[in-house]
Parts: structure tokens; sequence; C-alpha cells
């Protein structure tokens, strides 16, 4: 149920409804909800709510009805479609079991006028399926409550179904947070659709359990507790008794189990004079919050209010065994509730119904003590070692209704023994086989007869020969047998001898698969994938025995755990055998451990300055290839490649142009930026065994004029997919991680990146007259590299050339026919190389 906020939440609530599906005059009624199919019932919610039996979670008959598991959030219900009639009253019983969560919110158990034709569940939340709901604080919509309700109660977990709040008509405000009465009872009257009026699905009234001293629900504890001598069982027990005029007397009353179980009236003939519907039906709802709870039911009875009881039937027994043992009977195997849907309370045996109250021993002088047992048995326990003849107790026994039965009898009727059965000592055989054979040996004096049984253990076993004392016991399955030796003699009482027999499976080693690592010690627990059939525990880790020794490495086996601890010297492949024990001596055969030790994981990098680009800006495009090789023969994982720019360029601006996978062997991390994000591969990367990747970056540097000379360092790392071992490299100079020896990365040199930069400028003309004035032609540049400069005329004809020119050209020929004259007056084109680049274009000579 959702309040103001997120809170946790917790109410059970039984809640009854009509439907005219079946003929009213069917009680009493009884659905135990134990077996794979529930007769008339449907099914609803969010998860639907299903029987354990039939999901495989319980057997056959010994299932219950699952409303919720223990998810946030969840909404289950059923309801029956048989019908019910009012006009006596009714008596409602059903068993509940809330556990393993966090308190809330719980199951919901109600009537509603059985002439209803589309059934609506009611809202969930506080009004737990049965009034409507609208949930403070959201814009969910009004939703409606159960159709045609009559009556619901609330065995509340968390304290919200009383509350006059989310649409609920009526109520109190209680006395824990948000006004919550946590653990409480409360009554909401009939209702019908989402009215929110004063009289549509009412507050009736409401009692807090502890109140009573009742605890009303054992959340807290991790399973269920169906056997009511448990002191966390629950039974809820409703009773409407007719009011004159109209209407109900209501009582609620609650069982807690125990030896003896607690009853404990919660609310008692609270008047409800509302007119009832003819026919009635009924169904449960529970919900889960924030706050959860396993909600289960199991055995719900409705009958008319008060049927009268019959006495239960109670048969006497007559047993034939010898009275210097002590024997256990079911004496109840042939009793009987005569009551509908009563069943005999095993706890309420009473050996001396002429004494007041439930007596639970009877001694018989000269013979010995019944005991009353909480299953429903009775012991004898004989006096002394020589009790003979036979031994009686009278005894009554009670119903769930309350019903006591006629006084029975048990008597045992013993005859004479003189020779003990001997059935022979406890054995343990030991088998890998699905089955083994046991040889059975008891005594056997003349003239005896016998028989072999079994007393426990799998059902598997045959006996062969079993009327003889030497038998054989086959087909034993894995467990502990106890067979029994019955010996009859002529003139004394049948005497019987149990022999215990286990039948141990051996336990099986299994190969395992390891990985070392050269001179690191490496733990291996052989054992973890080792089976045993008597189950595992059984496997006794002290016993772990190394039958052949490794060949490249040591080992060491821990005395406790049996964990063997290799430590190999060289690569390659290894391996060992070894055995264990079961805590019965049992002793596998040697398994194979197999080890490979791989060589260890090498990462190499390299990194190339391939060219220096100039760009329309006067801005350089800088070429970078990275190698990357994994020198070692397993797989390299989370390839990691960093190259910080910063530390390289310094204040220089650079920007990162471009970032590529030449091979695709890897991929890049768009949002390297070489200074902020340094990496320059995205997660995950994974380099195969002796491969070798490459990685090319272009990076745009602005310089000004000059000569600048860098150092750059990049570093690859990588995880051995095979043993976690972490490999690093940093980057030497070239495109090979290993430029000296094979496989060698020690290699540390930096990759240098020279830039030579100059601007230079050529005059569109001189005038070399002799005036001081443009006398020669001056190309302005920084001098970083030769300047070429070649001057043709307008025929092609080279008349001036210097390969290293030094502004001194005056205007006369220094090629062809005219050597050393100046030269006329004109236009000539001109080719300048310089720094790597190459300049043309025409200049004016004028005199």
């Amino acid at each position: 149920m959702k309040i103001h906020f997120t809170l946790k939440k917790g109410v059970f609530c039984a809640f009854m409804l009509a439907l005219q599906t079946a003929s009213a005059q069917n009680l009493p009624y009884f659905q135990s909800f134990k077996e794979t199919t529930a007769n008339k019932i449907e099914f609803g919610g969010t998860p639907t709510a299903f029987l354990t039996a039939a999901q495989g979670i319980d057997p056959p008959g010994q299932g219950y009805l699952r409303l919720t598991g223990i998810g946030n959030n969840e909404k289950g219900f059923i309801y029956s479609k048989e019908n019910f009639n009012t006009s006596q009253g009714l008596s409602i019983s059903f068993e509940y079991f809330v556990y393993g969560g966090s308190g809330a919110d719980g199951i919901c158990f109600f009537l509603f006028d059985g002439s209803t034709t589309n059934f609506n569940i009611g809202g969930f939340g506080g009004s737990l399926g049965y009034a409507q709901w609208h949930p403070l604080y959201t814009s969910t919509p009004l939703l409606p409550g159960v159709s045609n309700g009559y009556l619901g109660v609330g065995i509340d977990e968390y304290g919200n179904f009383s509350n006059p709040v989310e649409g609920r008509q009526g109520g109190i405000t209680g006395p824990d947070l948000f006004g919550t009465t946590k653990k409480s009872v409360t009554l909401r009257g009939k209702g019908n659709g989402d009215a929110l009026t004063a009289n549509n699905y009412r507050y009736l009234t409401s009692v807090r359990a502890e109140d009573k001293g009742v605890d009303l629900v054992r959340y807290d504890l991790p399973q269920r507790f169906p056997d009511s001598t448990e002191l966390a069982y629950r039974k809820a027990y409703i009773d409407l008794k007719p009011a004159p005029g109209s209407g109900y007397y209501i009582t609620v009353r609650i069982k807690e189990g125990g030896t003896p179980t607690k009853t404990t009236t919660l609310i008692e003939d609270f008047l409800y004079s509302d007119t009832p519907p003819a026919n009635i039906a009924y169904g449960i709802s529970s919900s889960t919050g924030d706050q959860t709870n396993f909600h289960e039911i199991r055995n719900v009875s409705i009958d008319i209010y008060r049927r009268p009881l019959t006495a239960a039937s109670a048969v006497d027994d007559v047993v034939n065994e010898c009275l210097t043992k002590t024997s256990t009977w079911d004496v109840l195997a042939n009793d009987a509730s005569t009551n509908p849907g009563g069943i005999l309370v095993k706890t309420s045996l009473d050996l001396d119904p002429s004494t007041p109250g439930e007596q639970k021993s009877k001694s018989v002088a000269g013979k010995g003590t019944f005991t009353a047992n909480i299953d429903g048995t009775i012991t004898f326990t004989p006096a002394n070692g020589d009790v003979t003849g036979s031994a009686s107790v009278k005894y009554l026994v009670t119903d769930d209704k309350g019903a006591v039965s006629n006084v029975a009898t048990l008597t045992i009727n013993a005859p004479v023994n003189t020779i003990p059965a001997n059935a022979g000592a406890d054995q343990t055989i030991h088998i890998a086989t699905q089955t083994g054979t046991f040889n059975l040996s008891g005594n056997g004096p003349a003239g005896y007869t016998g028989l072999w049984t079994q007393k426990s253990g799998p059902s598997s076993a045959t006996l062969t020969n079993a009327t003889l004392a030497n038998a054989t016991a086959t087909n034993l399955a894995l467990g502990t047998y106890v067979f029994t030796w019955t010996l009859n003699l002529a003139g004394q009482c049948a005497v019987s001898d149990d022999v215990t027999v286990l039948v141990n499976a051996i336990p099986v080693a299994v190969p395992d698969d390891a990985v070392g690592k050269v001179n690191t010690s490496t733990n291996i627990n052989v054992l973890v994938n080792d089976t045993d059939r008597d189950g595992n525990a059984t496997i006794d880790k002290t016993t772990v025995t190394i039958k052949t020794q490794p060949a490249h490495g040591s080992l060491a086996v821990d005395p406790v755990t049996g964990v063997v601890t290799y430590t190999p010297t060289t690569a390659g492949p290894d391996s060992f055998t070894y055995t264990v024990k079961d805590n019965h001596g049992a002793e596998s055969t040697p398994a194979l451990v197999n080890i490979a030790v791989p060589q260890p994981a090498k990462i190499g990098l390299a990194k190339a300055f391939i060219s220096a680009d100039e760009q329309a800006d006067e801005s350089y495009n800088a070429k970078f290839v990275f190698t990357i090789s994994n020198f070692s023969n397993v797989a390299l994982q989370n390839v990691s490649l960093t190259d910080d720019l910063t530390t390289t360029f310094g204040a220089t601006p650079f920007t990162i142009v471009s970032l590529t996978s030449t091979d695709g062997l890897l991929t890049t991390n768009a949002a390297y930026n070489g200074s902020s994000i340094i990496e320059l591969l995205a997660p995950n990367n994974q380099l195969a065994a002796s491969a070798t990747a490459k990685i090319e970056l272009v990076v745009n540097v602005k310089l000004s004029t000059g000569v600048f000379n860098f150092q750059n360092v990049a570093f690859a790392e990588g995880t051995s997919v095979l043993d976690g071992t972490v490999t690093q490299d940093q980057s030497t100079d070239g495109l090979k991680p290993d430029p000296t020896t094979p496989e060698d990365v020690s290699p540390k040199d930096p990759t240098p990146v020279t830039f030579k930069v100059d601007k230079i400028f050529i005059p569109e003309g001189f005038s070399p007259n002799g005036d001081g004035e443009h006398d020669t032609f001056v190309i302005n540049n920084g001098g970083l590299t030769p300047l070429v400069l070649e001057i043709y005329n307008r025929w092609g004809n080279v008349v001036y050339k210097s390969n290293n020119y030094v502004n001194d050209w005056d205007g006369r020929s220094n090629k062809g026919l005219s050597i050393g004259s100046d030269l006329p007056v004109g236009t000539y084109y001109y080719i300048v190389n310089y720094n790597g680049k190459k300049y043309v274009g025409f200049i004016t000579l004028n005199r």
C-alpha cells in the first residue's frame, strides 16, 4: 500500500465476497491449496497468485497458495466461484504464513455478493485489494473497491488498512509512523465502486494485536512454519453470528503455535448490522510495496456458524510386541474426526480420561510407562527387562473443532522370548557404481523361522532369500539402510535386531586446468569441481594426496583446505595427479591437473614522426605513426595508449586533426585531445597474441618563425587475458618497438620532432642603377637553409643562378652568352627553393 513518501508497508487482509456460479447449499466447504489444482478457484494479480505445488516449489499434497513473493509492489489474489448461504451465519478459518521479508504488505480475505457477474478486484496499497484506493500526492486515478464487497477483515502488518486516507472512508490515525497501526486486525464494511462516500467500504473497527498479547505475524523469520506445535504457526478464525434483525456479530480470533497452542480473541461480537447478500463467495488478496514478505494461505474452512459437533472416532488398538523393549505406535492411524473438514489434533492425546486435563503419560504398575508424543504416537517404555504378559492404556483424542473422542484402548500382548535376534555388526561399503550389494548375516538357531525386512533407507533395495539368516541386499543406492532381522522361535516372543548399512559413494576427483606464472606461486583449488554423490560436503579436504609430481615446478598442499600451491620454474605445459578421500575413508581415482604456464606478457611501443605539412594558414600538420606489438603468446586486453602532447609542445598551440587505426586492429578514442584526455584508445581494446597494430595521429601545430625541436614519448599498457598480468612500455623512436634485438623493447629513445619555420619576402622588382637604393635583388628570409635562386628571361633561358643566394644579384647575368653583362630592363621569371618549399613568380628589372 502506498502512502506519502516511498514507504514500506505490510497488511494481511481477509476479504469475503459472493459469486453466482455454484450452489449455495455446499457447506461445509474446505480448500487446502496443497495440490497442483484448486477446484473453482480463479487466480489473478501482478504477478498472478499461484499454487506452489503446481510450480514445483513444494511436492503435490504439501503445497500452499502463494499470493506474493518478496518482490517489490507485487499484487496477487484469488476468488472462489463457490456460493455459500448466509442465513445461519458463518464460521471461517484459514492458516496464514508471512515470512522472509521486511514487513509489507499482507493478504486480504473478503466476501462479496454472489449475483456479481463481472468481478473486479479492489485497490491495493493500504486498501489491500478490498476498498477503493487513491494514492496520495500522485496523478494515479482513483481505483474502485472489490465488486459488491460485503466485509473485509484485514490482518494488517504495516498498519494502513485502518487509516482514513487514500480514499478509504473512515478510520483511525494510529500510534505508529505516518499514523499507521502495525500488526492490527481491522474490519471494513460493504461497498461497491470508487465512490468517496461515507458508507462505501466504511471503517468498522480495529484492534492492535499486541494490546491483546498476540504477535500477529513473524515476518522476521526466513521460512514458513506449518506445524501447529511451532511458535511461528498462525491461524485465523472469523465467526459471523447472526444478529437480531439483520447482520452479524463478528468475532476474530488468532491461534499461535506452540505446545500447547494459544488462541486469543482480538475482536469479540462486534455488531455489523448491514444486511448480507443471500449467497456469498470468498477471495484472498495480498500485496507488497517497498517492503515485502512472502504471503501464503492453507486450509481454508467455511461452515455454518457453530454447526453441532460430533465426537471424534477412536478405535481400540491391539498389538503384539515384546514388552521388554521401548516401542512406539501410531494409535491415531485408525482414528478420525467425524466433523466436516475436521482433523485430529495430534498433540491432544489424553492418556488418563478419568483425570481432568490432558495427561501425557500413564504408568502401569509392574509394566512400564505409556507416553503421548506430539506426533500423535504413543510410546511404551518398559519398567525393566523382565516385563511379560500384556499392558494397556486408555486414551482420548480431540479434533480441531474441539470435539472429544470416545475412550479407546491400546493393548500390548507380549509373547515370551528366550533367544535374542542378532543381525550382525553395522557395516560401511564403498561403491563407484550406481548401486551396491551387501550380504546380510543373522543368527539362525535350530528350528527358527525368520525374515529380513528393510526398516529404513532408500526404497531401491531388493532382498534375496529374505527368510534365511544369510540373505543378500542388492540394488543398494547411496544412503543409510537399516535392515531388521526378525527371529521367530516356538514358545517365545518374536524378537528382532537391526543392522545399519551405510552405502557410501567413492568421491570423484575431476581433472582440472590451471594457469601458472613463472617463478610465482599459484593456488589451485583442485577440489572445487570434485564431486561426491553423497554430497560434496563429505569430501575430506585434509586428504588431498599428490600421486605424480609436476616436471617443471614444485607443489605444496594445504593440510586444512586441500588447496595445492604450484610454483613453476619455466614456461610451458606441466601437470600432476592427485587423489582425495571422503569422510568415510573412500579414496578417489587419480585426477590429472594440466597447467599452462604462458610466456610473460610483453607489450612494445614505437612512435615515428612521419611528416610535417604546411597548411594554408602557415600552420603545420604533423603526422605520427604508433606501432604497438604484443610479444607474448596470449592476447592482451584493456590495451591502452597514452600520449600527453602538452609535455611535448608546451605552450605551443596544437589541435588533433585525425586519429585512426590504419589496420583496424584497435579502436581509437574519438575524445582524445592530447591534453586533458591523453588516452588514444577506446575502452576494452584487445590485441591478439603476437599481433602488431598501427595507429596514425595527425596534429596541427601553430608556430612562429624559427627552428623548433621537440621530444615526444608515449606509453602503452595491456593486461594478459590468461593471468591478469599488466605489461607496460615507453615508446622508442621509429616504427619498431624492438629496433635492435628481436622482442627487446628496452630502447626508450624519445621521438624527435623538428620544425623549421621561415616566412620569406620576394619583391616584385628592383633597380640596379647605382643610386644606393634597391641596387640588388633582396629576398628577406631567416637563413634557416641555403636559398636557391634561378632567373629566366622571357625566352625561358636561365640568365642567373645561385645555389646559396645571399641577396647580392645586381642585375648582371652569370649564365649564357652574356655572362657579366647587365641584363636589359624588362620582366623576368624567378624560381626560389627555400626551406623545402618552392616559390615562383615574376620580377621587373628597372635601371
